[in-house]
């Protein structure tokens, strides 16, 4: 008897555990995240979210009249699963890609965001096309999309390690240990290490590419159903250059 009692309460025990998305049953609030080093769009200071995104998504919430919790969930893969997982409603600032769009809702793109290359001054190389990169080491940030078609170009042609943050990318450059990194311009721009050395980085002039930028909501989100009002949210804001305004504000704030 008391086997069976115990085999019974073991079968609970995942339900004590549920998503915040399997308790939720309708959209009392809007659960959002982002990118925690991601400028101008979001990124974090003293673990709060900043960016124009974050200033977006709250004048969005306001025009449609629906609460809006912000929320750190860590590094970007996290806030990635937790989309995909319904434990947030909404990611900020983000690619589309195939794989992507079959998981999540997309709304209307609200902005544009250049993806450039960069290395050592005194390691610099011509750079056309993307076949100047073939044979050489890169290195970008883990989790990353650069968009679908840059990325098969990376899993077919190129060698590219991975690593967490824009200033271990300008670390491993500045020792040697990669030829190049591939980032968005704002976020290189806006670190700290790439600051610190001035003119011994050098930024192609000719981008990787330029990526249209997204909110996207999870499939299982309870919110989701807020996806056309979103859209003319955006729409509106598009229309009457606010979103132009905050972007324009935080590059200028992180001094890009």
């Amino acid at each position: 008897m008391l086997i069976a009692i115990w085999a019974t309460m073991l079968l609970w025990v995942p339900d004590l555990y549920a998503s915040d998305n399997r308790l939720r049953k309708s959209c009392h609030q809007l659960i959002v995240s982002g990118h925690i080093d991601y400028p101008p769009f979001n990124y974090t200071e003293h673990e709060t979210f900043r960016g124009a995104s974050i200033d977006l998504i709250r004048l969005i919430a306001r025009k449609i009249g629906v609460r809006v919790e912000i929320r750190n969930v860590g590094p970007w893969i996290r806030a990635v699963k937790n989309l995909t997982d319904g434990d947030i409603d909404l990611l900020v600032a983000i690619y589309k890609t195939p794989e992507r769009e079959a998981r999540y809702l997309y709304t209307l793109p609200y902005a544009e965001d250049p993806i450039v290359m960069f290395t050592m001054a005194d390691a610099a190389f011509d750079f056309r096309d993307w076949y100047d990169l073939v044979g050489k080491v890169g290195v970008t940030t883990r989790g990353d999309s650069w968009g679908a078609d840059f990325d098969q170009f990376i899993e077919q042609h190129l060698t590219m390690m991975r690593v967490n943050t824009t200033d271990q990318m300008i670390d491993m450059i500045a020792r040697k240990r990669a030829n190049y990194g591939v980032q968005g311009l704002y976020t290189l721009q806006r670190s700290e290490r790439r600051a610190s050395l001035g003119t011994d980085i050098t930024i192609s002039n000719t981008p990787i590419k330029s990526e249209k930028m997204y909110m996207a909501f999870s499939r299982l989100s309870p919110c989701r159903n807020l996806i056309d009002k979103v859209n003319a949210a955006i729409t509106d804001f598009k229309k009457d250059k606010t979103i132009a305004r905050l972007i324009s504000n935080y590059v200028h704030r992180n001094g890009s």
